[in-house]
This record gives structure tokens, sequence and C-alpha cells, in this order.
């Protein structure tokens, strides 16, 4: 597995041969997390060799790190969202005899109890915007308006030069709308249980309609595309994000992204920037990571958006790295929402 400086992996071994006695001193001795002294391809190499009595069953990044009694940091093979304190009595146990850290891991569990407070409130902030925004931006308002210029003669209208005020209104209550739309898609997913809404749709003009009136609309060529079955708002969302990066992480002179079809499952997003390679995306797809010292702004959230947007779809991205640019593949028949990238 490639490997960053810095980074500690969690390790999983099986026993290959039950009747060699070597095999469980193996198991034994085996480490059960590695860290990265440098950049390496294969991070976990030397510890195959050395240990061939075993079969290296998993590795991956250690996400969930806790504190000693010393005060070192210990990694852990918790992982968030999939294995955490409070979910396996035994490993806590182990955990907290062999580190000596019963009291941080009782933090963590309540920080765990804290976070699902904090989803408690999310939900009814969400409920709030869904239900008693709805409203007034997609009922009084616009209805407010329409009756104002079947009120307002044509003739006051041109002496007042009202042309420009009343174009922005227009203006104004659409992108409110569009904006609306997209929070109800977000925080309807922010439901226990929650489906996610989907409608046929023609997904070219779905996207030339969201990007109707940005900046940059004129940098983007999309060519023809299918009909499918997605949530709008959202996947126009996932697919802005993409457009966006595309563009701000690029020094090429004349910038542009293309979208368009390689075959009928896979949708591309082609820029000419800096390039992103698969192993840079997984890294940056981490929510609220950016590149150190990079000049420009950002909150570190517009790939880790769109990837989970996608996979909520049961779609899955594929990048490649061009001499210039970068190919974001969307692959539409994923199918399996572990995966971000698809193949692994």
């Amino acid at each position: 597995m490639q490997a960053r400086k810095g980074e500690w992996f969690s390790l999983s071994w099986d026993i290959i041969g039950t009747h060699d006695e070597k095999a469980y001193s193996h198991f034994y001795n085996a480490p059960k997390f590695l860290y990265a002294e440098e950049d390496s391809k294969q991070i976990e190499a030397e510890v195959i060799n050395e240990f061939y009595r075993l079969r290296l069953a998993r590795i991956f990044i250690t996400s969930v790190f806790v504190i000693d009694t010393e005060g070192n940091k210990v990694p852990t093979h918790y992982r968030i969202g999939e294995f955490m304190p409070g979910d396996n009595k035994s490993y806590d146990k182990w955990l907290a005899r062999y580190h000596k850290i019963n009291f941080e891991v009782t933090e963590y569990v309540r920080a765990k109890e804290a976070l699902n407070q904090k989803n408690v409130y999310l939900e009814h902030s969400a409920k709030i915007i869904r239900h008693d925004m709805h409203s007034g931006i997609n009922t009084y308002i616009p209805r407010g308006f329409k009756s104002l210029i079947r009120r307002l003669p044509e003739n006051v209208i041109k002496e007042n030069r009202l042309e420009t005020s009343l174009k922005l209104l227009k203006e104004g209550i659409d992108h409110a709308q569009r904006v609306y739309s997209g929070v109800y898609a977000f925080t309807n997913l922010v439901k226990e249980d929650s489906v996610l809404e989907r409608e046929i749709c023609d997904l070219r003009e779905a996207i030339k309609d969201y990007l109707r009136g940005t900046a940059y609309s004129d940098q983007v060529v999309v060519e023809e595309l299918i009909e499918l079955e997605v949530n709008s708002s959202l996947f126009c969302t996932a697919i802005d994000n993409l457009i966006r990066n595309g563009l701000k992480y690029n020094d090429s002179p004349t910038k542009f992204v293309r979208i368009y079809m390689e075959d009928e499952e896979t949708i591309c997003v082609q820029d000419n920037g800096r390039g992103l390679s698969r192993r840079d995306f997984l890294y940056f797809c981490k929510p609220y990571v950016r590149k150190r010292g990079q000049a420009e702004s950002g909150s570190g959230l517009g790939l880790n958006i769109a990837a989970a947007i996608f996979t909520e779809h049961g779609f899955s991205i594929d990048p490649e790295k061009l001499e210039n640019g970068t190919i974001m593949r969307i692959k539409l028949n994923a199918g399996d929402k572990k995966y971000i990238i698809s193949g692994r």
C-alpha cells in the first residue's frame, strides 16, 4: 500500500499453517501497526517478507489515535464511521490494558455520544430549513414578485428605470430557489434511514442550467450526455465542485473544463489544470485536507462532498492524471457504496 511520510497503518494477520509452531511465534510478534518514516510505494513489503508464515489479511491508514499515560500518541484499529470505541468491548479492554488508557478511551466514547447529540441538532436544523424556509423562498416571495409585475404599468417601469432592479430581483429569486433546492437535498440526507430522492433528467441540460449565471460558465464545454435517474441538485453540485477545482488549480493561459461521455456508463470531467493522481485524490478527498502552502483559498471540502454525493448515487470516481490536467471518470455502474475509487 502506498504511504506518505508520517502516516500510520493498522495491520491484521491470519495464520496460514495452523500446525506450524513457528507460525504462532510469527503471529504474536508480527507488528500490528506500521509508521511511514518516508514516502513508500509498498509500506508492508518488508514485514510481509519477514513474517512469511502469516497472511496479511488487512492494512489501512490509521484514522483514530489515543494518548497513553505518558502522553504518547498511540495508533489503534478504530476506524471512523466503521469501528469506534464502544463498538467492540473486548478490543476496548485490550487497548486500555496494553496501553494503560482507560480514561482516554472513555473520553472517545463521550466524544462519540457528543457527536450523536450534534447530529440530533443538525437534523432539527434541517427540519427548520426544509419546512419553514420553503414557504418564503418558493411561495410568498415569487407570488409577491409576480403580483408586483402584473400591477406595474410598462410606462411606470420605463419612466423610473426599474428594468434593471426587476431583473436583479428575478435573478435573485431564481438563485435563491436553486440554492434552496440544493440545501433541501443535502438536509434530506441528514434524516435517519434517508433515501436519496431521484428523478430522470437530461444531464446536459441540468448541468448547463446549474452553471447558468456563474462567472465561469463560458469556460465549461458540456457535450451530449445521457438521461439518468439522479438527484439533480446534488449531482450538479458534485460536478460543479469538480469544475471549480479544475479551473481553480490551473495555471494554463486558457482554462477549460470539458464534460463528455466516454461510453454509455462513464461520464468524464476533463480539465487542463495541474493534474491530480489517484493517490492525491484519495488523500484530498478527506474533509478539510488541503495542500500545505497552497496559495489558493478554500475549505478543503469540495472533493470530499463530490465523492460523497457520487457514492450516495452508487457511482464511483476513477481519476487519471494527464500531462496537462486530469480526467475524472464517473463510473455509473459502480453499485457499491464502500468504494470511492472504482476498482479498489
